[in-house]
């Protein structure tokens, strides 16, 4: 039985990769791959095509900021609207952390 599409847009997408990208700088990760994700994201948010062709063709690695370990990430997003690791990032990282972003040089 196949499994059944989440089909999230390409901003849902951008704005989970944002999250992901957050609660992994919040867990000190490398400052390279959180950068990584915003670039996706920002990506992401700049498609003209639906998501959904974008990954049946095979595509996702042609558009600038993605390679496989974020296509992969964009990819099961895609299919179930979230991510395993995502999902442990919001249990190690409480969402009240998260809103400090929200607050301009509050993590400066």
């Amino acid at each position: 039985m196949a499994e059944a599409m989440a089909k999230i847009d390409p901003r849902t997408a951008a704005s989970l990769l944002r999250e992901y990208a957050q609660r992994s700088s919040m867990r000190d990760d490398n400052p390279y791959r959180t950068k990584a994700y915003m670039r996706a994201a920002d990506s992401l948010t700049a498609l003209s095509q639906p998501l959904d062709r974008i990954i049946a063709a095979g595509a996702l690695t042609k558009i600038p900021g993605i390679g496989d370990a974020i296509a992969d990430i964009v990819t099961k997003l895609y299919q179930t609207g979230t991510h395993p690791s995502l999902e442990k990032l919001r249990e190690d990282v409480p969402a009240g952390v998260l809103e400090l972003f929200a607050i301009p040089g509050a993590l400066s």
